[in-house]
């Protein structure tokens, strides 16, 4: 079942009864639901979809789906596969969380998963332009060219290094994969903060479908919008491969206004697709392609200068962004003797354009006249890993391989006057990064319900940075060796509950420092992390919960922080120590269910890089000490039609911009509500929210523009109150 899941994607909810019971060993080319049969034959269980890719086991003879969906079933298991090799979600020994989409909108993106999760928070710039930060592994609120400290995935395929997360949309996507804490082992250098990894749909053999959806949305303050997705998934070459196609587009309205132009500044536009190819061309062995490209336009920037509650912008030139995001992957993966092979390559591109108003600070460039600061990038990343992984249902589970990954990054920066003539003054940075390593992880029973883990990844990375500014210009190369290691406990006192303890690590590589008069560079910062947590579900698995304790020590923090000019540098700006809890509880309980969950945090930077002690209060950047959210469902019955009706409650407490002296702004202390109902007419859903019930105003992010941040405050305020209604259908 779980080699079923992975190589297929799908998402299937095991009953812990279920997991006594041999399933037979299916080969060949079929749909997963023939499959799923043919394992159950001689079973007392039956598979029945619940959804785009998910399936959950139950006994023969239970009602059908649309009688289910009015009582509601046990809490179900998920096969992940974070970890590089299949797991079911209740007996991994490491923090993790999976988020599932609701619905197929082309709304739905990185901030979803957030709301979905403890202990993740990110920057709110817009579209394309956020930083992701897990469990208080924040460094800097500003997209400078430090390495990112969470490494960003698309199935196999990593796709940032120092680039923000590219906004991507969660069309088509099985989950969201969020393993909490350094994953150095795994994923290897800059996974400090844990791991963000999106799971796609994979193309079915044997089976065409379709599906479509189509949203509105109006917004108070701002105007309409809307979105659209498509799917297409068919059978090749007489079932021995499936293509899988996605189409997507939203336009979202704004809700800033400019005071010196008409109508709202900050429209947004989203368009993407995808396009995956499976063959089987030998018994047991799967070939996956794919590609990808998304494109974000962002009319003019979210932030007012005025205060959080109004949404009005003193005048100003315009401010817009834009984002292209690129994509080739491919894979293959199968049986070598008991073992399995895997092999993922992959090539992702992703260029970026911002544009500034720096009228207020223009005589520090060195140029009175000048008006506009464009800021563009281009980022690439080549990914190449072969492993080896043990057979399914072997003691010793484990993972073994060869990764390389190279990076380059070129950033250019003009600035232009009120003509939009370009002035003589410059910025330039080129940056290649490579990192090979070997890596092992693996875990066995070492007593009765106690099972050991234990990983390892030693790798060696180079870095070669060039960066000019007006007429300076400064060079640096370096290389490493280092090691990251990973450990492991976990105490099974019954089939469905568990206590682990983790400690694990993770490293990242240093730079260029143009300010550092002594070294010229940054150095390099480490994570370490020691966690306690478990896993347990109560009344015949209606009741789930999941909670855990951490420390983590965060060496020779590095950090991207603002120059007198505006631009943005790195340096070390010391260690902090990170401590915090969370816990999550699902309950179902015949038509209702119910899911809370909760994070508290103390993330403070204790010491500065020379070693001198700081202020008790210097918090890291933009992470809220504590968050809160309460999500309340019930299914009913509508003039005979299934239907769902839910409410979602969540705050989020207060947090600062940065540890930096003049820039220590507070943000956030909101509450958020939102609703929705859903009904399903035959192969029709229809659905209707409303977000941000009460059109509550705060502070998101106390960031807009670098530039001008040190000569006024910036708020960026909530979404006002939004209705949307959608339409799905699946063929």
């Amino acid at each position: 079942m779980a080699t079923l899941s992975a190589q297929t994607g799908a998402s299937v909810g095991i009953d812990v009864r279920v997991t006594r019971v041999r399933a037979r060993a299916v080969r060949g080319r079929m749909g997963i639901q023939e499959a799923l049969g043919r394992m159950l034959a001689r079973t007392p269980f039956r598979a029945e979809p619940v959804g785009p890719m998910i399936w959950r086991l139950v006994f023969r003879g239970r009602a059908s789906a649309t009688a289910i969906a009015l009582t509601t079933a046990p809490v179900p298991d998920i096969v992940v596969t974070a970890r590089k090799y299949p797991e079911t979600l209740s007996r991994i020994g490491t923090p993790i969380s999976v988020y599932i989409p609701r619905d197929a909108s082309a709304r739905h993106d990185l901030h979803d998963v957030i709301a979905g999760s403890e202990g993740v928070s990110a920057t709110n710039l817009g579209a394309g332009r956020d930083r992701p930060f897990i469990r208080g592994i924040a460094d800097s609120p500003f997209n400078g060219f430090s390495q990112a400290t969470v490494s960003i995935n698309l199935d196999d395929a990593r796709v940032t290094y120092d680039a923000p997360e590219p906004g991507l949309r969660l069309v088509d996507v099985a989950r969201v994969e969020v393993l909490k804490g350094p994953q150095g082992p795994l994923y290897g250098t800059g996974a400090l903060g844990g791991v963000y990894r999106i799971v796609t749909n994979r193309p079915v053999l044997g089976s065409y479908e379709s599906a479509s959806s189509f949203g509105l949305d109006a917004t108070s303050n701002g105007g309409p919008g809307g979105d659209a997705t498509g799917m297409v998934n068919a059978p090749l070459f007489a079932g021995r491969a499936a293509i899988r196609l996605v189409g997507y587009a939203e336009t979202r309205s704004g809700w800033v206004r400019n005071a010196a132009r008409v109508g709202r500044v900050n429209d947004a536009t989203v368009a993407g697709g995808r396009a995956a190819l499976r063959i089987l061309p030998a018994p047991g062995w799967t070939v996956d392609l794919g590609s990808m490209r998304q494109t974000i336009r962002l009319r003019d920037s979210q932030y007012v200068d005025r205060d959080a509650e109004d949404l009005t912008r003193s005048p100003r030139f315009p401010e817009p962004s834009s984002s292209t995001f690129s994509l080739l992957n491919a894979s293959a993966g199968g049986p070598v003797g008991s073992l399995r092979l895997i092999a993922a390559t992959s090539h992702s591109w992703q260029s970026r354009s911002d544009t500034y108003d720096v009228t207020p600070v223009a005589s520090m460039l060195g140029y009175v006249a000048g008006r506009t600061y464009q800021d563009r990038r281009r980022h690439r990343v080549f990914d190449q890993e072969v492993r080896l992984a043990s057979g399914e249902g072997h003691p010793f589970a484990w993972t073994a391989g060869l990764s390389y990954l190279a990076a380059s990054t070129i950033a250019t920066g003009t600035l232009r006057d009120s003509a939009d003539a370009v002035l003589p003054f410059s910025f330039a940075l080129h940056r290649i990064v490579t990192e090979a390593a070997i890596f092992a992880d693996g875990s066995t029973d070492v007593l009765p319900g106690l099972r050991a883990g234990m990983g390892v990844r030693i790798f060696r990375s180079t870095t070669d940075d060039e960066r000019s500014e007006g007429l300076s210009t400064a060079v640096t190369a370096r290389a490493s060796i280092g090691v990251t290691p990973s450990g492991s406990l976990t105490y099974a006192f019954a089939d469905d509950r568990n206590v682990y303890l983790r400690f694990g690590t993770a490293f990242r590589p240093g730079g260029l420092d143009p300010t550092n008069t002594k070294t010229g560079r940054y150095d390099a910062d480490e994570v370490r992390s020691v966690d306690l947590g478990t896993r347990l579900r109560f009344a015949d698995r209606r009741l789930s919960v999941s909670a855990g304790a951490f420390r983590t020590a965060w060496s020779y923090v590095q950090s991207d922080y603002l120059l007198s000019d505006g631009l943005v540098g790195t340096r070390n700006a010391g260690d902090a120590l990170i401590l915090g809890a969370e816990a999550t509880a699902e309950w179902r309980s015949g038509p209702w269910s119910l899911v809370a969950g909760g994070m508290v945090q103390h993330a403070r930077l204790e010491r500065a890089a020379d070693g001198s002690e700081l202020p008790e209060d210097r918090r890291l950047p933009t992470v809220p000490d504590m968050t809160a959210r309460l999500d309340i469902a019930r299914s009913i019955r509508i003039v005979r039609q299934p239907t769902r009706w839910a409410i979602r409650a969540a705050y989020v407490g207060h947090s600062r911009l940065s540890f930096d002296d003049g820039l220590d702004r507070k943000m956030g202390g909101y509450t958020l509500l939102a609703s929705d109902v859903s009904t399903t007419v035959g192969e029709v859903e229809l659905r209707v929210g409303l977000e941000n019930m009460f059109n509550a105003r705060a502070d998101s992010f106390a960031l807009g523009n670098p530039f001008r941040i040190r000569t006024e405050r910036e708020y960026t305020p909530l979404r006002p109150r939004t209705i949307t209604i959608g339409i799905e259908r699946r063929f």
